[in-house]
């Protein structure tokens, strides 16, 4: 009778455990489930609430970003960013590839081009090439920047890539394919053309500086521009902003920031500015065609001030628009305004040095083709109608000293501008 006993307490003993191990798997399992719900019950959810506007806000996005450029080498000395397609208004078919290219400085220009195209046609062009704005690229530069041309004949079908063949080197037949961005919008993307986008430039801007590491200011550059009418941004080595400022921007959902990576093949060594400059200018009006009335290219620390809100029928798109049509290119009066840490707004410092030199120009162009070596015939725009701020540390002020920027101002502006910086301290504080 006792080894029954025994025998039953050993079965017993077996199916506790049994029913323990089956407890704790099952304990876990419901660990997980609690911790998703949890995750739907907590703050996360304004986590979800920002991955709901950021898809929200690809729907209505103007594609600035397909397909992604990116440095390539096509031959030895030479590489190339993007390609752009732009089709023969004139003829039913036809047309002509665009490629920004940059390359050793005394390399040889010599290439073959061939379109390819989705039915299996590959139709060899017509190469040519120019120079980019050569009369600014410096004796010291290590490059050299191009625009390479392929004119392809009659044909009723559009391509989706480009070949290039160095032809300078005999020994190799190496073909370099690219993918083609078309200048004319397809039927598919049905976005509205927007009045301006801004061209953010962090490849020339120092983000080493204190200015960049500003989280206020590097958010305000943003919510500034956001306030007077601009919601489309191309941000180039858009990998340096933060990711802290990315999350804060995905909170408001009609802010499109598009991120366009830009691995330079040649060193820059602070000299080359103005070169680097003239691609991003170029890559950033050809990508902005029919897409955006008006660009500008600004450095982080360059803030655009127009009379009025942009949508308004007094503003300076509605000037910029009565101008002719060869005209391009609206040159922007800059004041370099001193900072003052103190001060929360940066559109609050009032004070800027007149005898400082910027190393650019402040432009808003009109996107067209480049169709020779100067990118675009400029007009002195009316302060009156916009200006641009450019924020300095004034630590080395020219002997005039400094200057009110605010004294030429027109009442009218100045509450207008009174009123963006009320609507950028909302913005910030919410």
């Amino acid at each position: 009778m006792r080894k029954y006993q025994q025998l039953l307490l050993v079965l017993i003993s077996c199916i506790s455990i049994v029913v323990l191990l089956t407890y704790k798997s099952e304990n876990s399992r419901l660990k997980d489930v609690l911790t998703a719900v949890h995750f739907f019950s907590r703050k996360d959810v304004e986590e979800l609430r920002l991955i709901t506007n950021f898809t929200a806000s690809n729907e209505v996005n103007i594609d600035f970003n397909r397909p992604l450029p990116v440095w390539q080498r096509i031959a030895d000395s030479f590489y190339a960013y993007a390609s752009f397609y732009q089709r023969n208004e004139l003829m039913s078919s036809g047309g002509e590839i665009l490629t920004l290219v940059t390359g050793k400085v005394g390399a040889v220009v010599n290439f073959r081009c061939k379109a390819l195209y989705k039915d299996g046609r590959q139709i060899q062009g017509k190469f040519r090439f120019q120079h980019l704005n050569q009369e600014n690229n410096k004796s010291d530069d290590e490059f050299k920047n191009y625009i390479f041309y392929c004119r392809l004949k009659s044909y009723s079908e559009i391509p989706y890539s480009i070949v290039y063949t160095d032809l300078s080197v005999a020994e190799t037949n190496m073909e370099h394919k690219l993918r083609l961005r078309y200048i004319t919008k397809n039927q598919e993307n049905n976005a509205p053309q927007t009045q301006m986008t801004i061209c953010l430039d962090l490849i020339n801007f120092n983000m080493s500086s204190s200015f960049a590491y500003n989280y206020a200011y590097m958010l305000e550059f943003f919510l500034h521009h956001f306030v007077i009418g601009v919601n489309q941004f191309i941000v180039y080595n858009g990998d340096e902003l933060s990711e802290d400022l990315l999350r804060r921007l995905r909170k408001e959902k009609d802010i499109h920031v598009q991120s366009l990576p830009f691995n330079f093949p040649f060193a820059n060594n602070g000299t080359s500015t103005s070169s680097l400059r003239e691609i991003i200018t170029t890559d950033c009006l050809l990508r902005s065609i029919q897409r955006t009335k008006y660009a500008l290219l600004l450095e982080p620390n360059e803030f655009f001030i127009p009379n009025t809100k942009l949508s308004n029928d007094n503003s300076v798109v509605y000037s910029l628009n009565s101008h002719n049509t060869i005209e391009t290119a609206f040159e922007l009066k800059t004041y370099a305004v001193c900072t003052d840490h103190k001060i929360i707004l940066l559109t609050n410092n009032s004070f800027h040095d007149p005898e400082f030199v910027n190393s650019h120009k402040i432009n808003i162009f009109r996107p067209v083709v480049p169709v020779s070596s100067t990118i675009s015939n400029t007009v002195n725009l009316s302060p009156s109608l916009g200006f641009a701020h450019k924020y300095i540390d004034c630590l080395h002020v020219g002997k005039d000293g400094l200057h009110p920027w605010q004294n030429t101002m027109r009442e009218d502006f100045m509450n207008n501008l009174n009123m963006y910086r009320r609507e950028v301290d909302k913005l910030i504080a919410n």
